[in-house]
């Protein structure tokens, strides 16, 4: 039950040294790529006319989400709704320029995490999952 509906209830400092180095390395990976996210919103032929190879950066964008996707539901359980709720939000607060919408949705999601762990640890006795709190 714990992994299906997530929570932060075994989180301690071996977990977190366990997911930092792919969170990390992905994370700063898609950070330092986000201005060529944004050339793909443009479209396929004007982002191969500006010479970005398209296909392979979507590969590799896909990879390195899968590895910071991977890394924190091993250790956290499945909290999807923050990945989708939360960008659409910062897009809506910030604007579709990735170069500031990314760091935004970082730490809004970070945010947004906090303080429904904080809900979720102060309502109740025990501990209700992340995953079954409003979104």
């Amino acid at each position: 039950m714990f992994w299906l509906l997530g929570s932060f209830a075994t989180a301690n400092h071996e977990k977190i040294t366990l997911i930092a180095p792919p969170v990390l390395i992905a994370g700063g990976l898609l950070l330092a790529l986000r201005w060529r996210i944004n050339l793909l919103s443009v479209g396929d032929e004007d982002a191969r006319a500006l010479g970005v190879k398209v296909e392979r950066l979507r590969w590799l964008i896909l990879t390195l989400v899968a590895c910071i996707v991977a890394a924190q539901v091993a250790v956290s359980g499945i909290i999807g709704w923050v990945g989708l709720v939360v960008p659409h939000i910062a897009r809506m607060l910030i604007g579709p320029d990735h170069r500031v919408m990314m760091p935004a949705s970082v730490l809004l999601g970070g945010l947004y995490l906090i303080i429904i762990d904080d809900v979720a640890r102060t309502l109740t006795g025990t501990e209700i999952p992340l995953g079954i709190l409003p979104h």
